[in-house]
Protein backbone atom coordinates (compact mmCIF):
# COMPACT_ATOMS: atom_id res chain seq x y z
CA UNK A 1 0.00 0.00 0.00
CA UNK A 2 1.39 3.53 -0.96
CA UNK A 3 1.83 5.96 2.14
CA UNK A 4 0.61 9.31 1.28
CA UNK A 5 4.27 10.30 0.48
CA UNK A 6 5.02 8.19 -1.90
CA UNK A 7 0.84 8.94 -3.93
CA UNK A 8 2.49 13.18 -3.19
CA UNK A 9 5.75 11.67 -5.46
CA UNK A 10 3.91 9.50 -8.19
CA UNK A 11 3.41 12.92 -10.49
CA UNK A 12 6.89 13.52 -9.93
CA UNK A 13 7.60 9.57 -11.11
CA UNK A 14 4.99 10.07 -13.77
CA UNK A 15 5.59 12.86 -15.88
CA UNK A 16 9.26 13.63 -15.62
CA UNK A 17 10.39 13.82 -19.42
CA UNK A 18 14.23 14.32 -19.14
CA UNK A 19 17.41 15.92 -17.52
CA UNK A 20 18.92 19.18 -17.06
CA UNK A 21 22.40 19.29 -19.06
CA UNK A 22 25.23 18.73 -16.21
CA UNK A 23 26.24 21.93 -14.75
CA UNK A 24 23.50 24.31 -15.72
CA UNK A 25 21.56 26.10 -13.17
CA UNK A 26 18.79 24.14 -14.08
CA UNK A 27 20.73 21.01 -13.07
CA UNK A 28 21.77 22.33 -9.69
CA UNK A 29 18.23 23.66 -8.98
CA UNK A 30 17.17 19.57 -9.48
CA UNK A 31 19.84 18.48 -7.61
CA UNK A 32 19.17 20.55 -4.34
CA UNK A 33 15.15 19.65 -5.05
CA UNK A 34 15.92 15.90 -5.26
CA UNK A 35 17.91 16.78 -2.09
CA UNK A 36 15.58 18.83 -0.22
CA UNK A 37 12.38 16.07 -0.97
CA UNK A 38 14.79 13.40 0.38
CA UNK A 39 14.89 15.38 3.37
CA UNK A 40 11.10 15.57 4.11
CA UNK A 41 10.96 11.83 4.23
CA UNK A 42 13.41 12.18 7.18
CA UNK A 43 12.27 15.25 8.94
CA UNK A 44 9.24 16.44 7.38
CA UNK A 45 9.60 20.78 9.87
CA UNK A 46 13.07 20.80 8.86
CA UNK A 47 13.15 20.68 5.56
CA UNK A 48 10.25 23.16 5.66
CA UNK A 49 12.35 25.57 7.27
CA UNK A 50 15.30 24.39 4.33
CA UNK A 51 12.70 24.53 1.81
CA UNK A 52 11.95 28.61 2.86
CA UNK A 53 15.37 29.74 3.32
CA UNK A 54 15.90 28.44 -0.11
CA UNK A 55 13.31 30.17 -1.76
CA UNK A 56 13.40 33.26 0.46
CA UNK A 57 17.42 33.70 -1.14
CA UNK A 58 16.77 32.00 -5.25
CA UNK A 59 13.12 32.04 -5.58
CA UNK A 60 13.06 28.86 -7.19
CA UNK A 61 10.67 27.33 -8.00
CA UNK A 62 11.60 23.56 -6.73
CA UNK A 63 12.21 25.11 -3.20
CA UNK A 64 8.37 26.65 -2.64
CA UNK A 65 7.52 23.10 -4.05
CA UNK A 66 9.24 21.29 -2.01
CA UNK A 67 8.20 23.56 0.81
CA UNK A 68 4.59 22.43 -0.12
CA UNK A 69 5.10 18.76 -0.47
CA UNK A 70 6.62 19.59 3.42
CA UNK A 71 3.89 20.81 4.63
CA UNK A 72 2.07 17.61 2.94
CA UNK A 73 4.01 14.80 4.51
CA UNK A 74 2.96 17.00 8.18
CA UNK A 75 -0.81 16.03 7.28
CA UNK A 76 -1.79 19.85 6.65
CA UNK A 77 -2.72 18.69 3.21
CA UNK A 78 -5.23 22.08 2.38
CA UNK A 79 -2.38 24.25 3.16
CA UNK A 80 0.19 22.51 0.65
CA UNK A 81 -2.24 21.60 -1.67
CA UNK A 82 -3.24 25.35 -1.89
CA UNK A 83 0.20 26.23 -2.49
CA UNK A 84 1.05 23.80 -5.30
CA UNK A 85 -2.07 25.13 -6.86
CA UNK A 86 -0.80 28.65 -6.88
CA UNK A 87 2.33 27.83 -7.87
CA UNK A 88 0.88 25.70 -11.03
CA UNK A 89 -1.14 29.15 -11.88
CA UNK A 90 2.31 30.89 -11.56
CA UNK A 91 4.55 29.05 -13.95
CA UNK A 92 5.35 30.20 -17.39
CA UNK A 93 2.09 28.85 -19.57
CA UNK A 94 4.79 27.41 -21.56
CA UNK A 95 6.43 25.15 -19.04
CA UNK A 96 3.19 22.47 -19.42
CA UNK A 97 5.01 19.28 -17.85
CA UNK A 98 5.66 21.37 -14.97
CA UNK A 99 2.72 23.07 -14.66
CA UNK A 100 0.93 19.61 -14.90
CA UNK A 101 2.90 17.88 -12.05
CA UNK A 102 2.40 20.88 -9.90
CA UNK A 103 -1.56 20.61 -10.65
CA UNK A 104 -1.36 16.74 -10.13
CA UNK A 105 0.58 17.11 -6.95
CA UNK A 106 -2.26 19.55 -6.04
CA UNK A 107 -4.79 17.41 -6.67
CA UNK A 108 -3.17 14.30 -5.01
CA UNK A 109 -2.89 16.22 -1.79
CA UNK A 110 -6.68 17.18 -1.81
CA UNK A 111 -7.79 13.28 -2.42
CA UNK A 112 -5.37 13.15 1.11
CA UNK A 113 -7.60 15.78 2.74
CA UNK A 114 -10.42 14.15 1.74
CA UNK A 115 -11.63 17.66 -0.83
CA UNK A 116 -12.62 15.44 -3.46
CA UNK A 117 -14.06 18.39 -5.07
CA UNK A 118 -10.87 20.78 -5.03
CA UNK A 119 -8.86 17.58 -6.40
CA UNK A 120 -11.05 17.28 -9.10
CA UNK A 121 -10.57 20.75 -9.71
CA UNK A 122 -6.77 20.59 -9.49
CA UNK A 123 -6.87 17.41 -11.83
CA UNK A 124 -9.19 19.06 -14.43
CA UNK A 125 -6.27 21.67 -15.00
CA UNK A 126 -3.74 19.46 -15.19
CA UNK A 127 -5.55 17.53 -18.00
CA UNK A 128 -6.38 20.83 -19.86
CA UNK A 129 -2.50 22.05 -19.48
CA UNK A 130 -1.55 18.36 -20.91
CA UNK A 131 -4.01 17.90 -23.45
CA UNK A 132 -1.75 17.94 -25.90
CA UNK A 133 0.15 15.09 -25.21
CA UNK A 134 -1.93 11.90 -24.88
CA UNK A 135 0.69 9.89 -23.22
CA UNK A 136 0.34 11.71 -20.39
CA UNK A 137 -3.21 11.71 -19.84
CA UNK A 138 -4.28 8.15 -18.70
CA UNK A 139 -2.67 8.62 -15.10
CA UNK A 140 -4.40 12.15 -14.91
CA UNK A 141 -7.64 10.65 -16.18
CA UNK A 142 -7.47 7.56 -13.29
CA UNK A 143 -6.69 10.25 -10.66
CA UNK A 144 -9.46 12.51 -11.52
CA UNK A 145 -11.86 9.34 -11.92
CA UNK A 146 -10.74 8.72 -7.71
CA UNK A 147 -11.92 12.48 -7.00
CA UNK A 148 -15.23 11.52 -8.81
CA UNK A 149 -15.77 8.17 -6.92
CA UNK A 150 -14.79 9.96 -3.92
CA UNK A 151 -17.90 12.43 -4.66
CA UNK A 152 -19.86 9.44 -5.61
CA UNK A 153 -20.10 10.94 -9.12
CA UNK A 154 -19.97 7.22 -10.25
CA UNK A 155 -20.95 8.09 -14.27
CA UNK A 156 -18.14 10.94 -14.42
CA UNK A 157 -15.93 8.36 -12.87
CA UNK A 158 -16.63 5.51 -15.38
CA UNK A 159 -15.85 8.36 -18.15
CA UNK A 160 -12.67 9.35 -17.31
CA UNK A 161 -11.61 5.51 -16.77
CA UNK A 162 -13.04 4.77 -20.26
CA UNK A 163 -10.98 7.47 -21.80
CA UNK A 164 -8.01 6.56 -19.93
CA UNK A 165 -8.40 2.99 -20.87
CA UNK A 166 -9.03 4.50 -25.05
CA UNK A 167 -5.24 4.88 -24.77
CA UNK A 168 -3.73 1.99 -22.43
CA UNK A 169 -6.09 -0.42 -22.97
CA UNK A 170 -4.34 -2.85 -20.47
CA UNK A 171 -4.18 -0.34 -17.68
CA UNK A 172 -5.51 -3.04 -14.31
CA UNK A 173 -5.29 -0.11 -11.97
CA UNK A 174 -8.21 1.80 -14.56
CA UNK A 175 -9.90 -2.04 -14.70
CA UNK A 176 -10.63 -2.40 -11.58
CA UNK A 177 -11.71 1.35 -10.44
CA UNK A 178 -13.74 1.20 -14.10
CA UNK A 179 -15.38 -2.25 -12.41
CA UNK A 180 -15.96 -0.62 -8.73
CA UNK A 181 -17.67 2.53 -10.83
CA UNK A 182 -19.84 0.44 -12.78
CA UNK A 183 -20.73 -2.31 -10.12
CA UNK A 184 -22.46 0.94 -8.38
CA UNK A 185 -24.37 2.08 -11.31
CA UNK A 186 -25.86 -2.13 -11.48
CA UNK A 187 -23.68 -2.67 -14.71
CA UNK A 188 -22.86 -5.49 -13.28
CA UNK A 189 -21.97 -7.84 -15.90
CA UNK A 190 -19.31 -5.18 -17.52
CA UNK A 191 -17.66 -4.88 -13.66
CA UNK A 192 -17.42 -8.23 -13.84
CA UNK A 193 -15.34 -8.33 -17.13
CA UNK A 194 -13.62 -5.46 -15.73
CA UNK A 195 -12.70 -7.02 -12.35
CA UNK A 196 -11.43 -10.26 -14.22
CA UNK A 197 -9.09 -9.08 -16.36
CA UNK A 198 -7.38 -6.42 -14.12
CA UNK A 199 -6.41 -9.71 -12.05
CA UNK A 200 -5.34 -11.58 -15.41
CA UNK A 201 -3.53 -8.65 -15.87
CA UNK A 202 -2.20 -7.53 -13.04
CA UNK A 203 1.66 -7.62 -12.44
CA UNK A 204 2.21 -7.96 -8.82
CA UNK A 205 0.46 -9.27 -5.37
CA UNK A 206 -0.89 -6.14 -4.77
CA UNK A 207 -2.68 -5.70 -7.76
CA UNK A 208 -3.74 -9.20 -7.68
CA UNK A 209 -5.48 -8.49 -4.02
CA UNK A 210 -6.65 -5.34 -5.24
CA UNK A 211 -8.76 -7.13 -8.47
CA UNK A 212 -9.73 -9.82 -6.83
CA UNK A 213 -11.29 -8.03 -3.85
CA UNK A 214 -13.33 -5.96 -6.40
CA UNK A 215 -14.03 -9.32 -8.20
CA UNK A 216 -15.11 -10.35 -4.96
CA UNK A 217 -17.29 -8.01 -4.43
CA UNK A 218 -18.94 -7.49 -7.91
CA UNK A 219 -20.27 -11.17 -7.45
CA UNK A 220 -21.44 -10.20 -4.26
CA UNK A 221 -23.57 -7.25 -5.83
CA UNK A 222 -24.56 -9.33 -8.66
CA UNK A 223 -25.78 -12.22 -6.56
CA UNK A 224 -28.04 -9.73 -4.09
CA UNK A 225 -28.39 -7.06 -6.64
CA UNK A 226 -27.81 -4.47 -4.60
CA UNK A 227 -24.11 -2.71 -4.98
CA UNK A 228 -21.39 -3.70 -2.21
CA UNK A 229 -20.37 -0.35 0.01
CA UNK A 230 -16.87 -0.11 0.05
Amino acid sequence: MLTAFAVLMLPLALMQTGAAPAGSAAAHNAQRFDQCVAHIEEDAPAAYEEAMAWAAEAQSVGAYRCAAMALIAQNRHGEGARRLDSLGSAVNPAETATRAELFSQAGNAWLLGREPARARASFTRAITTIQSDPAQLPDLLIDRARAFAMEGEWRSAEEDLSRALDIRADDPLALRLRATARMQQRSFELAEADAQRAFTLASNEDERVGAALVLGHVRESRRTGTPVSE
